[in-house]
């Protein structure tokens, strides 16, 4: 008998996670990248940068967008490549971001890889909220993908992993 609950119990969570899962809208960033939202995504363009956000009922929110460095910064894919691996860049990067964000303070730049393509992680704690912004980057060519979870303070958020989790090559 105990068996047979356990397997009931088994399939049922299986079938709410599949469920869960499948119901997150897959939007395309760019020819290269697609992340998954866990509703429909607002779109907004500023300085000619298409960012999506979505803001949960807990007030998690997710948004990703794709910056073309060549046209932003005059960084072509070959220019890119000479620096993109060097600490000291990723440094002076999370150091622009952190200016935007007066009110958080960030930890150190991780350099690391998402499938081939050099990525970088971070995260910052708001000094008024306690809330957390974890922040990837991700380089493909002369793109540079910022994906970001801000997640309120004291709350556990599975849907961070998930949402990072879902970056996908666009095939």
């Amino acid at each position: 008998m105990k068996k047979q609950h356990f397997l009931l119990l088994l399939i049922a969570f299986v079938y709410v996670n599949a469920n869960a899962q499948t119901s997150w809208v897959t939007k395309k960033l760019s020819t290269n990248l697609s992340v998954k939202f866990p509703s429909e995504p607002q779109v907004s363009t500023k300085n000619g940068l298409e960012s999506y956000t979505v803001k949960e009922k807990d007030s998690t929110a997710f948004s990703a967008s794709s910056i073309d460095l060549e046209q932003t910064a005059r960084l072509d894919s070959a220019a890119l490549a000479a620096m993109k691996d060097n600490q000291g860049f990723a440094d002076n990067l999370a150091k622009s971001m952190a200016a935007q964000k007066k009110n958080y303070t960030f930890g150190n730049v991780t350099i690391g890889k998402w499938k081939t393509y050099t990525s970088y992680s971070m995260s910052g704690i708001d000094s008024a909220t306690k809330n957390t912004l974890f922040v990837q980057m991700i380089f493909i060519g002369s793109k540079m993908y910022v994906l970001s979870c801000r997640v309120p303070d004291q709350l556990a958020s599975k849907n961070k992993e998930l949402f990072f989790s879902s970056i996908e090559l666009v095939k």
